[in-house]
């Protein structure tokens, strides 16, 4: 039977391989810089993580990653790209660089080898015939620029400062587009030289009717921008390109006199685009950010929007080379993963993405919504308000403003970033047996101002997990209309929580007691939750949101940690509605929740549990040693440490609730148990080798049951030990 089992086993474990022995390969093209750039780096990392999820999932062939390193300049891409097209890689991820694409492009497409450009945003990537850009390009970002401007920043003036190369043309043309669509008057300052550049600054900055001004330029030029701007008064906002959200972009002016006089004085109303905001991100990012923090130990965060645009380019290849490892040679595989490719023609037929469906227009280009931060107090966060996609938006939702047409067929609506944040007051009383703890906190809101009545309303929020007390938005502790644009509300909040207490390490164990609200009566893509970072808590994130006599009542209780996040409730259902299609089946909802940590003492714990089993013992083993005439009383003995301690165990169950495992106390308690047998057996036997007449076999049983028992104690003290240094 045995042996049976172990050809079962090993079979099991096999076949999950044997569907892997084709090996299929996939080129990653980048540019793997030094140091100072690891973006190349994050571009790799997001792509092997796809890959690794593929391979460890079992399914189809087994991929291969091949990585390529273009050295960042023209000729290093051609040479990457010739190699590529020699090899048996059947779709390129890449390259990272606009430059590099358009160089590398006429090459993949004369080896008829798909691309996937994931971060470069130049309007020629897609002018070789089998590139695919999943992300947005120059001109369409451009495009939203203007939308966002009408209908979240409300202006209908901008100027646009451009640099007067292919990367500027691009940006102000799309930027024409959209602003004659969108009814914007634009004004537009070209530049080649740095003194043309400040000129215009200074054009825009005197202009009487205070335009928005947009800037069509990278970094460097952007630095000096900003300052002729701010210098010469200009208070609106400043809108910059995907460079604009690094937050190297706010360290060149640390040395401003401006700046040192009044922090910030440079970076206050400085916008910037990247297509991800961690901080407002959707559930799947979310998933995905956890993921890679555990199984990589890096936060995702810090590593920026690349690694979650190639992460989804490295799904996106996955598919491709699934579809096409049915058999053929080369040229064939390829063709097919070209088929797949060009088929994700609409959002029917998109593949899921973290960051939206992905499908590609005709012109092999993506509409990919971007996420506009802010920089405030230093940091680069979600801006108060934000556009995204509507696929179908109703005809009320028309009517009433709620959704609108910000391009020629393309539909938005306005999604609202609300900061939210906690601070608990007071654990009063954790009751394991009812599972719930009580709490005294404040929970505060700061949302955009000015909101229209078909928006959603962000102080509509619910508390699941509560079962005594109620949240009143009406009682509001405090309120006021606060200079970023956004309105404050703070309530005091005091009731009974339901908690799922995971009681199998007891005495030993941590808990986790979860405060978290919902808005359930509007999706995630009406509104989002995001952290709050309040700049007056510790810097200690096991103090943060948490007062520092919260805990005082709860005297067999430590604090560990407390962290706040976001909380997203995901349905996977359209829920009757036949016109959400696609990724649009999914309700998703925002919220917000404090997690705190905390530990039990465990020595007073030990004390007030184990100690009577303790001193038990200790007597159970004195019966050993009494003379063979008290054979009656060491039975006794035993049999009523054995009833005792199952009092005990019986009280320190009803303590702990009805809960339907076995906690890490109970092993002791069953060790004891054993040990009252022992005893009782070593009695019974050793009297009957003296009434049989063998002295000297008694004594042997006597020996050997002292001996067992202090083995038996010794190890399962030590091995207590040991699991109990493990578990802190």
């Amino acid at each position: 039977m045995i042996a049976v089992l172990g050809v079962l086993i090993a079979v099991a474990t096999t076949l999950p391989a044997l569907g892997q022995t084709q090996v299929v390969r996939i080129a990653v093209h980048t540019s793997l810089g030094g140091e100072d750039d690891p973006s190349g780096r994050s571009y790799v990392d997001g792509v092997r993580f796809a890959v690794d999820e593929a391979n460890e999932s079992g399914v189809g062939p087994r991929i291969e990653l091949d990585v390529y390193d273009d050295k960042g300049t023209e000729v290093g891409a051609r040479e990457a790209a010739t190699k590529i097209s020699a090899s048996p890689a059947l779709v390129v991820v890449g390259p990272l660089f606009s430059t590099a694409s358009v160089a590398a492009g006429p090459i993949f497409a004369k080896a008829g080898i798909a691309s996937i450009v994931a971060a470069a945003e130049s309007d020629r990537v897609t002018d070789a015939a089998t590139t695919f850009q999943s992300t947005y390009r120059n001109s369409d970002l451009a495009v939203s620029y203007a939308g966002y401007l009408r209908h979240a920043l409300g202006s209908r003036r901008a100027a646009v400062i451009f640099i007067d190369n292919a990367y500027g043309r691009t940006l102000a043309d799309g930027f024409r587009r959209g602003a004659e669509w969108l009814g914007i008057a634009a004004t537009f300052h070209a530049f080649s030289s740095p003194q043309e550049r400040d000129e215009a600054a200074r054009r825009v900055a005197a202009d009487p009717d205070r335009p928005v001004a947009v800037l069509g330029m990278l970094q460097g030029d952007a630095w000096a921008t900003i300052k002729v701007l701010r210098r010469h008064g200009f208070t609106p906002a400043i809108v910059g390109g995907t460079d604009g959200s690094a937050a190297s972009l706010t360290a060149a002016f640390r040395d401003e006199p401006e700046e040192r006089r009044e922090p910030y004085y440079f970076s206050r109303n400085l916008l910037g685009a990247v297509p991800v905001m961690f901080d407002s991100a959707n559930a799947r990012t979310l998933r995905f950010v956890e993921g890679f923090r555990k199984l990589r130990g890096e936060d995702p965060t810090r590593i920026g929007w690349v690694l979650v645009q190639a992460y989804d380019a490295g799904r996106l290849a996955v598919a491709a080379v699934r579809k096409a490892s049915n058999g053929g040679d080369l040229a064939a595989q390829r063709a097919e993963v070209l088929k797949f490719l060009v088929a994700l023609d609409g959002p029917a037929r998109a593949m899921p993405g973290l960051l939206g469906p992905i499908w590609f227009r005709p012109d092999r280009g993506r509409d990919l919504p971007i996420r506009v931060g802010r920089f405030e107090g230093g940091r680069f966060e979600s801006a108060p308000l934000q556009l995204v996609p509507v696929t179908r938006p109703s005809r009320e939702e028309l009517e009433s403003g709620t959704a609108f047409e910000i391009a020629p067929g393309r539909y938005a609506r306005r999604q609202q970033v609300v900061y939210a944040g906690m601070y608990l007051n007071e654990i009063p009383r954790l009751d394991l047996v009812q599972s719930t703890f009580a709490a005294d906190l404040y929970v505060w809101i700061r949302f955009p101002r000015g909101m229209t009545s078909g928006d959603a309303d962000p102080t509509q929020i619910e508390f699941p997990d509560m079962v005594r007390g109620s949240f009143d938005k009406g009682r509001i502790a405090s309120q006021r209309e606060l200079s970023d644009g956004t309105t404050y509300r703070l309530w005091r909040l005091t009731g009974d929580f339901k908690n799922d207490f995971d009681l199998r390490r007891y005495p030993a164990d941590r808990q986790r007691l979860h405060i978290r609200f919902y808005n359930s009566r509007a999706s995630s893509n009406q509104l989002i939750y995001a952290i709050d970072d309040d700049p007056t808590l510790p810097d200690d994130p096991a103090a943060g949101g948490v007062s520092a006599t919260a805990f005082r009542n709860l005297t067999q209780w430590e604090p560990r940690d407390a962290i706040q996040a976001r909380d997203t409730l995901v349905t996977q259902s359209a829920l009757g509605d036949p016109e959400r299609v696609g990724a649009e089946r999914m309700r998703e909802l925002s919220g917000f929740s404090l997690e705190v940590e905390v530990q039990r003492r465990l020595g007073p714990t030990l004390i007030k549990t184990l100690l009577p089993i303790g001193l038990m013992t200790l007597i159970m083993f004195t019966t050993l040693f009494l003379p063979p005439g008290m054979a009656a009383s060491k039975v006794t003995v035993a049999i009523t440490a054995a009833l005792s301690a199952a009092v005990l165990l019986t009280a320190i169950n009803s303590q702990l609730g009805n809960v339907g495992y076995v906690i890490a106390v109970e092993y002791g308690f069953y060790v004891f148990f054993a040990l009252c047998l022992l005893c009782i057996l070593t009695v019974l036997i050793a009297e009957r080798q003296r009434l049989v007449g063998n002295p000297q076999s008694a004594l042997t049983v006597e020996f050997a049951g002292r001996a067992i028992f202090l083995a038996t104690f010794f190890a399962t003290t030590i091995a207590a030990i040991l699991v109990a240094v493990q578990w802190q």
